[in-house]
């Protein structure tokens, strides 16, 4: 019989998280004092205020159960070591007995045990955990009811039990009909003083193999359990995993590592504020009770080492580089205009927000600011992509082009610059009539006005609607000459092969850009605009 995955339990304990994930460890230690024997100790939970230690001893044969029974025994600190060890004797019984869970009063006097429930017969095993409740009048320990878990019944040859200091969350390392492979973990949350029925981790935290001794960090999002279901380092290791917002949704589990895990068998994993504890064979004996403490990883900070400012009014040659200077890799980058590589190119004038995390949850986040030279009369300027149906003023509106999203845009120059007055000027492309397609140019034009007018309300006397027509076609730069090219009708048509490239170049003339009148708009003197922008033109049949 395996009495190292036998009836366990821990409890929460940590308060305040040195860390959301845990880096690495001092050199393992043996508990200090005589808490360990030549016997099997495990299933170690500390009191919240540190000075009680519950835990389990196999192989004794003192046990109340003989020498194949698992007794309680408890331990005090008394000026920092641990007092030799007492044997509960009120809770133990001929079964196999555990402490899961202990809880104290606001005063820090020890309120309640929660133990494996064997205080009735062998069966009464499936039932789960009772709580124990301390006989104020003589400081005994008086057996209670039961916690009401919907569904638990536990019918394979291991269990284990981990309840959080607040009471509201179970977790349960037992083989159920759907388990992935041996013990696998389950959880039941407390809503409304209900339990809710045991559902599955995660099959990422859950494997082939066996998954045991869970325990959760103070913030519940840090899942500690020993599995050998991973790659380890022996018969079964310590990892974590975190949760990714639902209770059945876990990251993959990380190894932690050799300061913890050794090539035997390692389990029953806890924290109590930066101490470790957790119960291992590592010297290839029996087990006993370690301690190892937390070191804090590298504080997560970057550096910046240059920004480019935007070359040209409206331009997008603007560059950010920043270089991390310490933490945990891999780091994983998240801007604001979503990309997520270290550093940002061709960027426009704006502000640049950073999200920067590193493996184990750091986290930090820096804005950049992005400039750009003074607005000058006369600039040309350049506008989000509008396009407009064939042969028609009506925005393109669906789910590959929202024109009105790139009007916006403008909308926003303007506010940005509330002296300046544009001109803004729309273009056809080449086919149909040239008449008919000044005038598709101008209602375009108009058609923008119309927008930034009604629905934006900028001062329709900052801006001049302008068709030019077909008269101006736009420049591309041609990959197989290795220049620009000014898109002219000829040229056009010899792409008239590629169907995909042909129309692509027409619709880069029927673009809409424009060019900085003045930058002194006065609202108090200036002329009224002419209503006839807010017309359109008729075009003849």
């Amino acid at each position: 019989m395996d009495f190292s995955r036998w009836i366990i339990g821990v409890v929460c304990l940590l308060h305040g998280s040195i860390f959301g994930q845990l880096y690495q460890f001092t050199a393992p230690f043996r508990l200090e004092g005589t808490v360990n024997s030549s016997c099997d100790e495990s299933n170690p939970v500390i009191s919240s205020d540190g000075n009680t230690l519950f835990f389990v001893r196999t192989f004794d044969t003192k046990s109340v159960g003989g020498i194949y029974d698992q007794d309680i025994w408890y331990s005090t600190l008394m000026e920092g070591k641990w007092s030799p060890p007492k044997n509960l004797t009120s809770l133990n019984n001929k079964l196999n007995n555990a402490v899961v869970a202990m809880h104290m009063n606001p005063e820090g006097q020890m309120k309640s045990l929660y133990l494996i429930s064997a205080y009735s017969n062998a069966k009464d095993l499936k039932k789960g955990v009772v709580i124990a409740l301390k006989n104020p009048q003589d400081s005994s320990w008086v057996v209670g009811k039961k916690l009401p878990i919907p569904e638990l019944d536990i019918s394979g040859k291991y269990v284990g039990y981990y309840l959080s200091d607040d009471e509201q969350i179970l977790l349960v390392s037992y083989e159920g009909a759907d388990s992935e492979g041996e013990e696998d973990l389950y959880f039941s949350l407390k809503t409304d003083g209900e339990w809710s029925p045991l559902e599955a981790l995660s099959n990422t935290v859950n494997s082939a193999g066996f998954e045991m001794s869970p325990f959760l960090s103070a913030g519940n999002d840090t899942l500690f359990f020993s599995s050998n279901g991973f790659k380890g380092y022996g018969d079964a290791d310590v990892f974590y995993s975190v949760r990714k917002g639902k209770w059945n949704s876990w990251t993959k589990p990380v190894n932690l590592g050799p300061q913890i895990n050794s090539p035997y068998f390692d389990a029953y994993f806890s924290l109590h504020g930066s101490q470790a504890l957790w119960s291992s064979n590592r010297d290839g004996k029996d087990l006993d009770l370690w301690s190892a403490w937390a070191i804090e990883p590298p504080k997560l900070t970057i550096k910046l080492d240059t920004i480019s400012d935007v070359s040209e009014f409206q331009g997008m040659d603007g560059a950010i580089k920043i270089s991390v200077v310490s933490g945990v890799k891999p780091y994983r980058f998240q801007w604001s205009n979503g990309i997520t590589t270290e550093d940002l190119n061709s960027l426009r004038r704006g502000e640049y927000k950073l999200t920067l995390t590193d493996s184990i949850g750091q986290k930090i986040q820096e804005t950049f600011i992005v400039n750009e030279p003074s607005a000058k009369e006369e600039s040309i300027l350049r506008f989000p992509n509008i396009q407009y149906k064939f042969g028609s003023w009506d925005f393109i509106v669906d789910s590959t082009v929202n024109s009105r999203d790139s009007l916006l845009a403008i909308a926003k120059l303007l506010e940005d610059y509330p002296k300046m007055v544009i001109e803004l000027i729309s273009h056809t492309d080449a086919r149909g009539d040239e008449v008919k397609n000044q005038i598709l140019s101008e209602n375009r034009a108009r058609a923008c006005y119309q927008y930034l007018v009604k629905e934006r309300n900028i001062d329709p006397r900052r801006i001049i609607p302008v068709g030019k027509g077909e008269s101006n076609p736009a420049y591309w730069y041609d990959r197989e000459q290795g220049r620009l090219i000014q898109l002219t009708e000829s040229y056009i048509q010899e792409k008239k092969e590629n169907t995909a490239l042909f129309e692509l170049l027409h619709q880069i003339n029927r673009r809409t850009e424009g060019r900085i009148l003045r930058l002194d708009f006065d609202p108090v003197n200036a002329p009224s605009a002419p209503k006839e922008y807010m017309e359109f033109l008729t075009i003849p049949k």
